[in-house]
């Protein structure tokens, strides 16, 4: 965000004259710009927010989920969030580095749980992983704790290879 939009965001539409703005077009094209400034600004600092909140929100999932596994080991600063781009009061989505390429992604939406007319934030987990052709990533839907430990075991059992085609693999990599 440059210092332009800044400035113009700290004015309202009230301290303009149209003796400044030369013309009663020019006045609404000044005021058009403020209100596209503080548009910016406010998307700003809702996305800030909304990423903070995913980041929260994967590290409460992962403690109170997985406590002996992804609990234990990732806090907070380890969750990069990531802003719902819809602007809906979702808390977006939050990915952690686990390692040697290894990603652990995390989405949680508002929706209804079988039997139960109330909302509730249900928690979507997925382990990312380098795919053994070198060029793509594989991805596993995580369930629980041992779900969890016994798909690390299977992302991480196949080092990349030197040869760069003939996948057998979904990553949907391009191959050569």
């Amino acid at each position: 965000m440059d210092d332009k939009i800044l400035e113009l965001a700290s004015r309202t539409y009230d301290t303009l004259a149209v003796a400044d703005s030369g013309s009663p077009l020019g006045h609404l094209r000044k005021q058009a710009e403020i209100h596209q400034a503080h548009t910016t600004v406010t998307r700003h600092y809702r996305d800030l927010e909304s990423a903070e909140q995913a980041a929260y929100v994967a590290t409460d999932h992962a403690i109170h989920n997985y406590p002996a596994t992804i609990g234990a080991l990732l806090s907070d600063e380890n969750w990069q969030g990531y802003p719902d781009p819809t602007f809906a009061d979702a808390p977006g989505s939050a990915v952690a580095h686990l390692g040697e390429g290894v990603f652990i992604h995390h989405t949680s939406v508002l929706g209804h749980e079988a039997g139960n007319a109330n909302l509730v934030l249900q928690h979507t987990l997925t382990l990312i992983a380098p795919c053994s052709c070198g060029l793509g990533y594989r991805t596993w839907p995580v369930t629980g704790e041992e779900n969890f430990l016994g798909t690390i075991a299977e992302a991480t059992a196949e080092h990349p290879s030197l040869y760069r085609h003939n996948c057998r693999h979904q990553c949907r990599s391009v191959n050569y």
